[in-house]
């Protein structure tokens, strides 16, 4: 099993600090720790995002930093600790756009494998919202999209999640 980038800052045991190794635990070698019995499960992290449209156009931002400068994304972020999927999308939309969304249905929940941070699973929902957008600094622009005519360049799986909403 090819390790990632989580498992790299994991030399020793965050527990005892006795130097972590490679063994099988439940069918797949995992870093672990032979003193305290520890195991690191590189589990990924849950993150949100809303595919907002007016019905016509999709909202997608184009993000202004690493990872995936200069790609396009929808409103979207990790979830914090107590968050429900439902919170925690109103909340960054706020964050990232300046604006209360209203959610629809869940469109679908991608494994996002490619996020050199580590791996996450995104829950993707539709959304509706008004055009008064105010940019956060994560993002250098806005653009609303036919859904036949999408930029090139889309981070995570967000054109899939498009394909899937074009579906329902």
């Amino acid at each position: 099993m090819k390790s990632s980038i989580f498992e790299k800052p994991y030399k020793f045991c965050p527990n005892c600090k006795t130097k972590l190794v490679r063994k099988n635990v439940e069918c797949r070698k995992l870093l672990s720790c032979l003193k305290c019995s520890f195991v690191f499960w590189n589990n990924p992290k849950p993150v949100v995002s809303v595919l907002l449209n007016d019905g016509k156009k999709i909202l997608m931002l184009k993000r202004a930093n690493e990872p995936f400068k200069n790609f396009w994304c929808f409103p979207g972020g990790f979830m914090d600790y107590g968050e429900t999927p439902e919170t925690a999308i109103k909340r960054e939309a706020k964050e990232e756009i300046g604006l209360d969304i209203k959610i629809g249905k869940l469109i679908g929940v991608y494994s996002i494998n490619n996020d050199p941070r580590g791996a996450n699973i995104d829950i993707v929902f539709e959304g509706k919202t008004e055009k008064n957008i105010n940019l956060s600094y994560e993002h250098s622009d806005y653009k609303y999209f036919d859904k036949n005519h999408l930029p090139e360049k889309i981070a995570y799986k967000h054109l899939q999640a498009v394909k899937d909403w074009i579906k329902h």
